[in-house]
């Protein structure tokens, strides 16, 4: 519809998996490295794994388009079979003639392995590819290692790439299954484009699609990339559903609005729209304020206090302090505490339970009059306020506290040193080591004095938190952990990619990601978990 509109010479935003779309991103690049290398003289099985829509069936296919010419490939996409079905169809796909009616495991095992002697001695290598394989039942996988034992002194015949989302890692990890993992020769998990990428990513698959202008303005992929998540396929459709809009509204560009739009139409239910309220930066702009209102008003407070100290040391006044209030001024009152006398004055008395009025004789020259008074006993003791002299008491043990404040935040930044670690490149390195630099320069750990301040580090070890707290926290598998500081942290949970704000399951939300720990919240109580750990 949109096509000549734009000028494109092909939908660019299909989500068939077109190898001539396909973009090569760092992590794509890897991830074809690891099932090339996988694919070597000593291979057995390779794992590749990754979220849905993430592109691990394109990299397949553009691994099926560079292989050598001596290799016969067999492609299953529906692993929901039997161990006996599998064989069948690694038959068909292997062009292996067998009898339909009466096959056994035994009969189509045979033929297999049959099959693979005769390509190994006409020097054809043999390739099972297996998607989705998230699917296959612990039996079928057991069939299939029995299948690769079929080796010569150097190589194995059949050489197997396992595709499946998240789930399929957990599943090798049964015990039942633990020779198969153990004949993975490459592993592979494919991440979710960065924000970075995403634009590139845009612009490749529109540059194919023979277009050489930018058809999203930059708040628009921004937007593209948070509603996405760095998905590709997600990204697919929203692209795809924003260029129809930007041509039903005449529109040279799609613009962010549009995109939001979109996302509706095309997400449906499992799109939520954010409004501005909900946006970390404006719930970090609003914690701001009322955290700079509540250091306001303390001062205030502090300075008012501290006049009234400074007047009542000055006029020498030391009177109790009490409970109550006297509310009642016909008649002068003296307040005194419980466990002080009341004054013994020369007249008549009227006692209650907590009062009494004394008539205090007072001489005015040579006439004598009564004067009422009302004494208001309290249940507390006297207490005496501090003098202001304390007040330079109160400076050194701030002193004390920031100094003592200081040293927590060199220990902590100890603890974030970067060290030179076998089989991890310099640009990594240096990388973490920005990373933690620039975290001192994050309005985020800032004060309303733009004072650095890390209150999240300081959160107690989920072991020092109540019984109830561990009991009724669900299970958390940290697999994976990675700490920038450019906005882009996240950490895989339970198999899911997560990010700072994420809620993992009901009443249990991400708060922070820092280069060692995480900070959690559950059912109102804050704690730490150190990287990659369990519960």
């Amino acid at each position: 519809m949109y096509k000549g509109y734009f000028g494109l010479k092909e939908s660019p935003f299909s989500i068939a998996p077109n190898p001539r779309f396909l973009f090569m991103s760092e992590r794509h690049k890897e991830a074809l490295a690891h099932l090339s290398y996988g694919l070597g003289e000593t291979g057995g099985f390779a794992l590749l794994t990754g979220e849905v829509g993430t592109g691990k069936t394109t990299i397949s296919r553009r691994l099926m388009e560079q292989l050598p010419e001596n290799t016969q490939a067999a492609f299953i996409l529906n692993p929901t079979l039997s161990s006996q079905e599998l064989l069948a169809t690694i038959c068909d796909e292997l062009k292996i003639r067998y009898r339909k009616t009466g096959a056994t495991l035994k009969t189509l095992t045979d033929k297999i392995y049959e099959k693979l002697n005769k390509n190994h001695q006409a020097k054809l290598n043999t390739l099972l590819i297996i998607d989705e394989a998230q699917h296959l039942a612990p039996e079928v996988l057991e069939q299939l290692r029995l299948l690769t034992n079929l080796e010569t002194d150097t190589k194995k015949l059949l050489q197997v790439i396992l595709i499946g989302q998240p789930e399929l890692k957990q599943l090798l990890q049964r015990r039942d299954l633990r020779q198969l993992a153990q004949r993975i020769t490459a592993r592979y998990h494919l991440l979710p484009l960065t924000k970075g990428e995403v634009g590139h990513y845009i612009q490749h698959r529109l540059s194919v699609a023979q277009c050489d202008r930018m058809l999203f303005e930059r708040a628009a992929v921004a937007e593209i990339h948070r509603i996405s998540q760095g998905i590709p396929r997600i990204i697919n459709l929203l692209c795809e559903r924003s260029l129809t809009n930007a041509y039903c509204s005449n529109n040279a560009l799609v613009t962010k609005k549009i995109v939001l739009l979109s996302a509706q139409e095309a997400l449906g239910d499992e799109y939520q729209a954010t409004f501005w309220w909900q946006h970390k930066a404006v719930k970090a702009l609003a914690a701001s304020a009322v955290f700079a209102v509540i250091v306001s008003s303390s001062y205030f407070l502090g300075q008012l206090y501290g006049e009234n100290i400074s007047e009542k040391s000055a006029l020498n006044i030391t009177a109790p302090a009490v409970n109550q209030v006297v509310s009642d001024t016909s008649s002068p009152a003296i307040i005194v505490a419980d466990n002080e006398k009341i004054p013994d004055e020369n007249a008549a008395k009227a006692i209650t339970d907590n009062t009494a009025k004394v008539f205090k004789i007072e001489s005015d020259g040579d006439k004598k009059r009564a004067v009422e008074q009302r004494i208001v006993k309290t249940d507390k003791p006297a207490s005496i306020p501090m003098p202001v002299e304390n007040s330079a008491e109160q400076l050194s043990n701030l002193a004390d506290s920031k100094l003592a404040e200081d040293k927590a935040t060199s220990k902590v930044k100890e603890k974030l040193s970067v060290k030179a670690v076998d089989g991890v490149s310099d640009d990594l390195l240096a990388l973490f080591q920005s990373a933690i630099d620039d975290t001192e320069q994050d309005p985020q750990f800032k004060n309303s004095a733009n004072q650095v301040v890390t209150p999240e580090v300081n959160a107690p070890a989920l072991s020092d938190m109540p019984a109830w707290v561990q009991s009724d926290l669900p299970s958390l598998s940290f697999e994976q952990h990675i700490y920038t500081s450019e906005g882009e942290s996240w950490v895989k949970v339970n198999g899911r990619d997560r990010y700072q704000g994420d809620t993992i399951s009901e009443e249990l939300v991400l708060n922070y990601i820092y280069a060692q720990k995480v900070i959690l919240t559950f059912k109102g109580q804050q704690f730490s978990l150190p990287a990659l750990s369990s519960w």
